[in-house]
């Protein structure tokens, strides 16, 4: 499945995908992804100002650290910083159920983040499609997704 045909996909088609997929296993959480927001215009168009408000402007992607730790990278005007250190965890997936890889942020990250799970998939070779939970009643049903595009 390419990225590209995902870029403006509907968000069941998305999700159809995602639950076809394999969790992203440790060796291939290495380095920095780019983030693209994918799906319908209205959600590429809200994401990333919804996401800046939540406490991530200017988000690039996100850096895994090690095999248990990442990072999210933001722009700013003096380059780059990385913010809220997330956990790598297996588990249960929030999506569809299946055993899976999410990146936690914890129940002492700041607001709305403690309530935020990015499940990740491998889309293809070197792109992962990630979908954003807030584990929260009624929200946790809805997924908002992204890919990750390996860069270093």
């Amino acid at each position: 499945m390419s990225a590209h045909r995902l870029s403006k996909a509907s968000l069941s088609h998305i999700r159809q995908v995602f639950n076809e997929l394999e969790p992203a296993p440790v060796q291939v959480r290495e380095g920095f992804f780019r983030a693209c927001f994918i799906g319908p215009w209205w959600l590429r168009a809200s994401a990333g100002p919804s996401v800046a408000l939540s406490g991530l402007p200017g988000w690039q992607g996100k850096r895994f650290l090690d095999a248990d730790t990442a990072t999210n990278v933001l722009r700013t005007a003096s380059g780059s910083v990385e913010k809220l250190r997330m956990q790598c965890r297996e588990g249960a997936s929030l999506v569809d159920g299946r055993q899976g890889v999410a990146l936690h942020y914890g129940k002492d990250a700041v607001l709305p983040w403690r309530w935020v799970v990015d499940e990740l998939r491998v889309l293809n070779e070197g792109t992962l499609l990630g979908m954003t939970v807030i584990n929260l009643p009624v929200l946790r049903h809805l997924a908002f997704p992204f890919l990750l595009q390996r860069e270093s």
